[in-house]
């Protein structure tokens, strides 16, 4: 299998499919509410929908660095402020996400194979390199998505708890 087909697979793993540790990103956030992502159950703890949108930001900065763009926080920040409340706005958030997602999968699509192995450059320098290729950036967002994802779990957890 190709580097490209395989970093594809990971990541249609861990937002969508059967991931061998416990569950999907759409399994985790199925039917969490607006009211559910808003919420802070755990002290000092980000919210869903917090958390939702930093995995956005990484995502869409993930795909910038695939497309040869130099390290750098992304263009949201990286922990973007929600700017809603309803539930039609917790929606267009995590279809921002899945569209992100498709963006990634693209560009991962669209490379050349041996672009993978290119280091990903650091910001406001020439010739070097992040230490990070383009296979392992990519890579590792679906480290970060599982991270992540194990705290919307805990989040949702406490709000049946209770907590709010």
């Amino acid at each position: 299998m190709s580097v490209r087909a395989n970093l594809s697979q990971k990541l249609l793993t861990v937002w969508n499919g059967d991931p061998w540790y416990g569950s999907s990103s759409s399994t985790i956030l199925k039917g969490v509410t607006a009211a559910e992502a808003l919420a802070h159950p755990l002290p000092g703890a980000q919210s869903i929908w917090e958390t939702l949108l930093h995995m956005t930001a990484w995502t869409e900065e993930t795909t910038s660095r695939m497309n040869g763009a130099e390290s750098k926080q992304p263009a949201r920040g990286d922990w973007p402020q929600v700017k809603g409340s309803t539930q039609d706005e917790w929606i267009a958030a995590q279809t921002e996400l899945l569209a992100a997602r498709k963006a990634l999968l693209e560009s991962i699509e669209k490379s050349l194979e041996e672009s993978m192995f290119l280091q990903v450059p650091k910001k406001g320098e020439t010739g070097h390199g992040s230490g990070a290729t383009r296979a392992d950036t990519a890579s590792g967002l679906a480290d970060h998505d599982v991270y992540h994802l194990g705290q919307i779990a805990l989040l949702k957890k406490s709000l049946k708890s209770g907590n709010k």
